[in-house]
């Protein structure tokens, strides 16, 4: 027989992480760029908004818990000139001086 090990189920907290961050990649309708940005300027836990040239029009930074960025991506593409957005939550930061000593330029 197996001794019976009493194992406690992690808390609420301690299996979600306390805060998620996230890229939102959003490409918009020709011309309403400017539109665009002055409502994303007014979305709480955006930390930052680039735009950028390519097949996407805007790239914002989001933090929050998951339901705050669940509603800010919901927002987001709720608005009527927001074409495509694509989501991508950050797994793990590193440093970049930890990951840029790694790097071997040139070589693969």
């Amino acid at each position: 027989m197996y001794p019976i090990v009493s194992v406690e189920k992690p808390t609420m907290s301690e299996r979600v992480p306390p805060k998620l961050k996230a890229y939102v990649l959003i490409r918009v309708q020709p011309g309403k760029e400017a539109e665009l940005y002055g409502e994303l300027k007014q979305i709480p836990n955006i930390k930052g908004i680039d735009l950028v040239r390519g097949p996407f029009d805007f790239i914002v930074v989001a933090e929050g818990n998951a339901s705050d960025v669940d509603r800010l991506v919901l927002r987001i593409r709720k608005t009527p000139y927001v074409l495509i957005t694509e989501t991508m939550t950050v797994w793990e930061t590193f440093p970049w001086e930890e990951v840029s000593g790694q790097l071997d330029y040139g070589h693969f």
